[in-house]
């Protein structure tokens, strides 16, 4: 493939090369401000079918955690409620509930949303004044708000760095935490491409009545393979424990190997994205 990363994690704002794009236009990533401290350990995730597919990852986070022996009753919680083809506003009754939870029930809420809502037209608005009032309610509790960057359909590299950007600029102009697994995705199309990130969602058949039936498939790919899960679960865990899962037992039912990779690039990507130059 011809994308090239260019200083990809060392600059403030870093400058890449996109397959795809008209020649010589490209797109610059934007510098988080607000890096990652302390560990976090109870944490609400609000998502979508982006986040519950594979058994969900915030059991491939759990996972993690149980494997390096750092879990503990009573000081560890991972909780998912998600929507299908959810948008951060249809999730503000539920989240209003969710925070009524006892004092220490969560120390975190992770927001994810819908898989083009950053960026679209349409909806760009709506998703940032959503997630200003998701913002708000969370620390009118006094819990950390956290971005939980999605990441671009398969094969298109352009729209992945509008999504890193969309949520970046919008987390730093709330001063809350963005984990970048959407960058995860876009560096490992290019530099794992022998691992498929994304599986297809069935649209129809085909010669339904014949022994030739088959099945049709959406032309957007988007949604996470067990693999594309267990990135997004190893972006989580470097970001939330500040260390690399490299070496870590829990593989999801991967191949050791492709676990090994994933592991490792999950680190790259995210120790490089909170450096500071």
């Amino acid at each position: 493939m011809k994308s090239v990363i260019v200083s990809f994690f060392a600059l403030a704002v870093l400058t890449l090369s996109l397959d795809g794009l008209a020649q010589n236009q490209k797109l610059r990533l934007i510098q988080p401000s607000v890096v990652p401290v302390d560990e976090v350990k109870k944490i609400l995730f609000i998502g979508n079918s982006f986040s519950f597919y594979n058994n969900g990852v915030h059991n491939h986070l759990g996972g993690l955690i149980r494997a390096n022996d750092e879990w503990q009753v009573d000081e560890n919680r991972l909780r998912l409620s998600a929507l299908s083809g959810g948008y951060i506003h249809e999730h503000l009754d539920d989240l209003r509930y969710l925070l009524t939870k006892p004092k220490g029930t969560w120390e975190a809420v992770i927001l994810q949303g819908h898989s083009n809502e950053p960026i679209e037209p349409k909806t760009h608005e709506g998703f940032k004044s959503s997630i200003k009032q998701a913002v708000k309610l969370i620390k009118e509790q006094q819990l950390q708000p956290i971005l939980l960057m999605t990441w671009g359909y398969k094969g298109q590299a352009d729209m992945g760095v509008q999504l890193a950007n969309a949520y970046t600029s919008l987390a730093n102009e709330l001063g809350v935490l963005t984990v970048p697994a959407g960058l995860a995705f876009w560096t490992a199309e290019q530099q794992l491409s022998e691992i498929e990130l994304f599986v297809p969602d069935v649209l129809g058949v085909n010669n339904k009545a014949s022994d030739n039936a088959e099945l049709t498939y959406r032309k957007v790919v988007r949604h996470p393979s067990n693999a594309g899960t267990y990135l997004m679960a190893c972006v989580l865990y470097s970001a939330l424990y500040q260390k690399s899962p490299e070496g870590n037992i829990f593989t999801a039912g991967l191949d050791k190997d492709m676990a090994l990779k994933l592991q490792k690039l999950s680190w790259t990507v995210t120790s490089g994205f909170y450096k500071k130059n």
